[in-house]
């Protein structure tokens, strides 16, 4: 009996596998994003002046004063550590609600890229794939029901998500109204960018 209760036990806190690997593909891409946005550096594939340049020009990249890539990146590596040591209820609960914020707000910089500035950035759609892709795993690996009090019974699992997603925006949409849009288009910032980088030299003449 004790030890089928220990094998159990092992059973239950396992490493999950997929969930860190998917979350290290969100790692890598997040922070690729946030270090060319430090470095002032164009991503792979992304000319001036496309999509992923006007994004990553936009004052949607910073949040809080750092990359907004570099929360994301923050998500993953939490996501990914809590699933490389186990994922027990509780564990898997607080994994759960880093894929609802993750998800949540990949979704509201997708609708602010589409709606707002009018680009799109294939990195970035990726990165909020592979966070949808994590909530919907976690949530077809809900630990089973213990009790009327569980945390992982849906309706409570449900109310708890909902919750999370509705801060997760409503913190980002005050953050980032607190932050003005500048006077420069996206495209003419990251216009700009590119010709500092490469060095154009502008000439000009007065009749």
């Amino acid at each position: 009996m004790i030890k089928s209760s220990r094998r159990n036990q092992r059973e239950v806190v396992r490493r999950d596998w997929w969930i860190a690997g998917i979350a290290a593909a969100g790692l890598v891409i997040a922070a690729y994003l946030a270090y060319n946005k430090v470095s002032g550096q164009s991503a792979l594939f992304c000319t001036a002046g496309s999509g992923c340049d006007i994004v990553q020009a936009s004052r949607y990249a910073v949040f809080l004063g750092l990359p907004t890539a570099g929360w994301g990146a923050a998500l993953y590596a939490a996501i990914g550590g809590l699933a490389f040591f186990g994922l027990p209820p509780g564990r898997w609960l607080l994994a759960f609600c880093l894929s609802v914020a993750a998800a949540s707000f990949s979704a509201y910089l997708t609708y602010l890229s589409v709606l707002d500035i009018g680009a799109t950035c294939g990195y970035c759609l990726a990165s909020a794939g592979i966070a949808f892709a994590l909530f919907g795993l976690l949530l077809a690996r809900r630990p089973a029901v213990t009790g009327r009090r569980s945390w992982v019974r849906t309706p409570r699992l449900a109310a708890l998500g909902a919750l999370t997603a509705a801060v997760t925006v409503v913190i980002g949409a005050g953050v980032f109204s607190a932050n003005p849009p500048s006077s420069a288009s996206g495209y003419q910032e990251a216009l700009a960018r590119h010709l500092t980088g490469s060095g154009a030299v502008m000439y000009g003449a007065f009749w």
